[in-house]
Parts: structure tokens; sequence; C-alpha cells
């Protein structure tokens, strides 16, 4: 990601990519047993051998967007010392956990979104790049509905019929083992996990996601 001012638009609205983030996860559990993702309270991150990101949500709207590029990330590796990213960062930010890890070389990039737009500290003129695009590197479903179709294909799901099906599953909140068992079948190559073993491990990725379909009890409450 460069140090163009226009930039931050072209994350989208956080609901948006929080939708695309539960999409990628749940591809991956589909596929592998270890999953390089990890949920915690309103917070997703992904972490990789050459980085990683997090995005955080809260209840009033407000949300966070942070990671690194181990390789690339001009605000880290350039410079007598990092970047400081916290200057002008509003004190709702978990402002501790982000010193440290700015101060300790593990942040390339933060973005906080309030008021509808995405905002981030002024960058050096020698930062251009920050890392952001790199970090995602695999998992670029999270910025845009190409990308997204672009990740079904390259995890063998290349039926783009089936892969639309899944993605609505997923934004109605109605994920079940039937949605799963047919995105599964359009598969063009045999996934390395059994079904049998898959399905369960990712319906309880689904519901802890909160998009697994209720059961109908719960709909009658």
């Amino acid at each position: 990601m460069t140090n163009e001012p226009a930039i931050p638009a072209q994350l989208g609205r956080p609901e948006r990519m929080w939708q695309r983030a539960v999409v990628l996860v749940l591809i991956a559990v589909t596929r592998t047993a270890r999953p390089v993702f990890r949920l915690g309270d309103r917070e997703l991150s992904c972490s990789h051998s050459n980085g990683g990101w997090t995005l955080s949500l809260r209840p009033d709207g407000k949300a966070i967007f942070y990671g690194q590029d181990v390789d690339c990330s001009d605000t880290t590796y350039r410079g007598d010392k990092p970047v400081d990213l916290l200057v002008n960062a509003p004190e709702w930010l978990p402002l501790d956990r982000l010193r440290e890890l700015n101060d300790g070389y593990e942040l390339g990039y933060l973005y906080w979104w309030e008021e509808g737009r995405w905002n981030r500290a002024p960058y050096p003129a020698f930062v251009d790049d920050d890392g952001l695009a790199a970090s995602c590197d695999g998992y670029a479903g999270i910025f845009d509905d190409k990308s997204l179709s672009d990740s079904f294909a390259d995890a063998g799901y290349r039926d783009r019929e089936a892969a639309a099906r899944f993605v609505e599953r997923v934004a109605q909140g109605t994920v079940n083992a039937s949605a799963f068992k047919d995105l599964m079948d359009s598969a063009s190559e045999q996934s390395p996990l059994p079904g049998e073993s898959s399905v369960p491990n990712a319906l309880e990725w689904a519901t802890r996601l909160g998009v697994a379909e209720r059961p109908a009890a719960e709909h009658a409450l």
C-alpha cells in the first residue's frame, strides 16, 4: 500500500471487510486443519510467514486495521527508527498495546475508522510502502469482491456460482453443513481433508464467527 492520500479509501467499509474476511476464514478451514486465523472478541487476525493483519470492530461503529509485512514496511525498515504511527491517534484505540508494537518494530501500518472514513498518521516522505498490501498477500480477498473471487479459485473452488452461493449464505448468516458441502463438492481438486472431519470443524468456525444457521427452535423464540 503506497503513500498516496487516497489509499485509505480503497480499504472499504470495515463491516464489509469483516464479511469478506469471514469468507476467507471459512474457505481456509475447508482446506486445512491449521488455518492462519485467530478470532477474538470482535477481532480477527491473520498471521502468516510474510507478516499479517488484524481487523477489529467496535460496537460504536469504529474499527481498527493494522499489521505488518515483515520484509517491505518502509515505516519500519527505513529511517533511524520506526515511524510513529500513533501520531494523531484517537484515545479510543488500545494505545498501550499499539505503542508496544510500534516501538518494537512490529507495526508497519495502523488505520482507524472514525466518522465514516479511514485515517492514519502522516507518513514521512521516504515512506513509499507501509506493507499493507504485501501483508495481505494470499488473503487480498479482504479488500474487494474480485480478489475474494480469486481467493476461491486459489483454494480450488473455481465454480463461480457455487462461490457466489456460499458468499450469500455468509451474508445471510445461514451457513450450515449443506452450504459447506455444496462448496466443497464444487472443488476442482480433492481437499486434503476428509469431509467428515472438515465440515464439523468448519461449522464450529461459522458458529464462532456468527454466520451459522440457527436451529429452528431459536428462530421461533
